[in-house]
């Protein structure tokens, strides 16, 4: 289960801050942020193709860290991939390819959607050339760090928000909004309000189009 906020900053945040010796709330506190968290994951897995996740050590989510993912070889230069935040190594069919001959893109962001074949200069050693990504089914392996290896800001304002809602509405004595069957994955969609923060929150996370592999 993801936590993309402490709970010190939730307690801050609903003017608990001050009462550390308090933990009454806290196993519920904890809960809201477990919940606002897998808002985050399920909002960003249905609008972000190629979504890994946030941060290991606040994520139980296999997927982030280090490890090495498998693509079909896409036949050209760019070889779309899911989010790594690095990439330490690439093999084609089990042939290592070097690192001099190849770029990750976003070439100034984290992170990492792609990974394009460098065009070379006309002075550059002969052996830098521009190829391509052999076409096969899983034939490209990539090993790195899958994911983002922190919380963003903007993911820890839109949790903490959504927390926040959480804790408002428990306060009120509201009921919890409807769940979908999709809801066992952390979808919600009969929430406006909260779909409503997912989306002012997290509008650049979203990535249209067909990525990963």
């Amino acid at each position: 289960m993801s936590a993309y906020i402490s709970l010190a900053a939730l307690k801050e945040a609903i003017g608990l801050g001050g009462t550390a010796n308090d933990t009454v709330d806290d196993g519920l506190l904890n809960s809201l942020i477990i919940r606002a968290s897998a808002r985050i994951d399920g909002f960003l897995e249905q609008q972000r193709t190629g979504y890994v996740g946030f941060a290991a050590s606040s994520n139980s989510r296999a997927s982030v860290g280090s490890n090495t993912r498998n693509y079909d070889g896409s036949g050209d230069q760019t070889l779309f991939i899911d989010d790594f935040s690095s990439v330490s190594a690439v093999s084609v069919d089990g042939v290592s390819v070097s690192s001099n001959t190849w770029r990750l893109w976003p070439y100034s962001e984290v992170p990492k959607r792609a990974i394009i074949f460098a065009e070379p200069a006309p002075w550059s050693p002969y052996w830098l050339t521009s190829d391509q990504w052999s076409r096969g089914t899983a034939n490209v392996a990539v090993t790195g760090y899958a994911g983002v290896d922190h919380v963003p800001s903007d993911v820890e304002q839109t949790t903490l928000s959504i927390a926040i809602t959480y804790w408002h509405r428990y306060q009120r004595g509201e009921p919890d909004p409807a769940v979908t069957p999709q809801g066992v994955r952390g979808f919600i969609e009969s929430d406006p309000e909260v779909e409503g923060l997912l989306w002012s929150g997290l509008s650049g996370w979203v990535s249209p189009g067909v990525w990963g592999g």
